[in-house]
């Protein structure tokens, strides 16, 4: 079973972003068991040639490769894809419009994807031009990220397109949006609680990005299935500074 089918039969999944773009991290990453990670081109150095390398050692690690995409240009989205991509966490959704459009980018029917079988997706050419589209086409787990003020007003639009497939909860934007300098304010709460239930009314997966299995476990009772937790630079930051606070005649 796919990830993308995973993802929309309501599964719990466990990935992570990884900010790193190293193969190694990955490999270690998948033999952990995570479901998938999240390479975030947003916000970490990941140019094509990272973005390739990393896809196919998510490959190799038999675990969800999933890019957060930098921006939501065809061009963009479809490299992603071309290069393998599981799926595509896409930033700063606001409205069905919008999201309309970019899900165009993403499909060959009723879309505008521009057809190649020559890179990873098409296998280097095996696949013809109809087993190509009969295999892309739906097999993508499509994550919107609801980050934004705006968004809120366009919640039940969104939970009703069929072709996302989970809405994910950016808190931290979320509260910059809102004015609000904490995750815990009652106006994130109160924003993060309306993207849950309206999405799981309609039937819609919901994901959130934690930093804690305190935060996880409490989302989950909440019925959230799909879960970013941390990255690995905060297990690195994490680990050491455990470690050079434990080191003997250490000052910090």
């Amino acid at each position: 079973m796919t990830f993308a089918q995973r993802l929309r039969q309501g599964q719990p999944l466990l990935s992570t972003f990884i900010k790193t773009p190293s193969h190694a991290v990955i490999e270690i990453a998948g033999d952990a068991g995570l479901d998938a990670v999240v390479l975030d081109a947003e916000h970490a150095p990941f140019g094509a040639a990272a973005l390739d390398l990393c896809l196919l050692a998510c490959r190799a690690a038999r675990t969800g490769g999933l890019v957060r995409v930098p921006d939501k240009r065809p061009a963009t989205l479809q490299q992603a894809l071309d290069l393998g991509a599981d799926g595509l966490v896409l930033p700063h959704i606001t409205s069905a419009d919008q999201a309309s459009a970019v899900l165009q980018a993403l499909h060959y029917r009723d879309g505008c994807r521009g057809f190649s079988n020559s890179p990873r997706a098409g296998g280097y050419g095996r696949a013809n031009l109809a087993e190509h589209l009969a295999a892309e086409d739906g097999r993508h787990a499509v994550i919107a990220q609801i980050e934004d003020r705006e968004a809120l007003d366009h919640l039940h639009d969104l939970a009703r397109l069929a072709r996302i497939d989970c809405l994910l909860v950016g808190r931290a934007d979320l509260s910059v949006s809102l004015g609000a300098e904490r995750l815990d304010d009652p106006r994130v709460e109160d924003a993060v609680n309306r993207v849950l239930d309206t999405a799981q009314a309609a039937g819609k997966p919901t994901g959130m990005f934690v930093s804690s299995h305190d935060d996880l476990q409490r989302f989950a009772a909440r019925g959230v299935s799909f879960f970013i937790l941390g990255s690995d630079q905060a297990l690195l930051r994490a680990g050491w500074g455990q470690q050079v606070r434990q080191f003997p005649g250490s000052a910090h």
